[in-house]
């Protein structure tokens, strides 16, 4: 069972975090738990100054950030060890917590807003991780600063509507490269790709009521 210990004055980040995850099969030992715990406190120190997020509460941040962002795994194959691009990655959602629970991940967050890319190395410092970066781009501009053999495994997004990713993503994957997105439904009209597939859709809850998500993964049709 997730067992946290803090102290009990502590805010409750932990204690909703920890249900979040254990909602998704994750249990984590204390250091990696003071990491998470370290990284919502830069988050919502700079979310005064910079719109990181537009949620308010511990509860809402701990779980639909840091928590739903841990779903984005079910997309992964056995070896974790693959390179992700998060597209619009924002407050570095899905991309750091998923590096935090998978450290063999290449994790690249796209980032086009300054302020935000600021704190997002920051914030990686802080945490001292190795395999993560920070590109301050568009998602269009991508396929310009990229060869061949950097391109990604995996693009993966929170935050960006499908359909501006869609134009842009095969030229940034590899040949066998997936397009994960986070969605509250079922894809209803897949003949709308512009050349992907849903490859898989997964449905999962999360606790507090925040009800049921959708993890969609596409691939590209030849």
């Amino acid at each position: 069972m997730f067992h946290v210990e803090h102290e009990e004055h502590t805010d409750k980040f932990l204690e909703f975090f920890g249900e979040g995850a254990k909602k998704l099969g994750f249990s984590f030992d204390k250091n990696i738990l003071d990491q998470f715990h370290l990284y919502y406190k830069e988050l919502s120190f700079w979310n005064r100054s910079v719109n990181l997020t537009g949620l308010h509460t511990e509860q809402e941040q701990a779980v639909l950030l840091f928590a739903d962002s841990l779903a984005g795994s079910l997309a992964f194959p056995e070896n974790s060890s693959i390179s992700i691009l998060d597209i619009g990655t924002g407050g570095g959602f899905p991309g750091i917590p998923l590096k935090l629970a998978f450290p063999s991940l290449k994790v690249n967050l796209l980032e086009p807003r300054g302020n935000k890319t600021a704190f997002l190395h920051t914030v990686i410092g802080k945490l001292e991780l190795n395999g993560i970066s920070v590109l301050q781009k568009r998602l269009e501009a991508c396929h310009t600063c990229i060869n061949e053999e950097d391109k990604w495994d995996m693009a993966i997004s929170k935050a960006v509507s499908l359909d501006v990713i869609l134009p842009h993503v095969k030229s940034i994957l590899k040949k066998d490269g997936k397009l994960v997105v986070f969605r509250s439904s079922n894809i209803e009209h897949p003949e709308k790709l512009q050349g992907m597939t849903i490859d898989q859709e997964f449905s999962y809850e999360l606790p507090y009521g925040f009800g049921t998500r959708v993890l969609s993964v596409l691939k590209h049709v030849p």
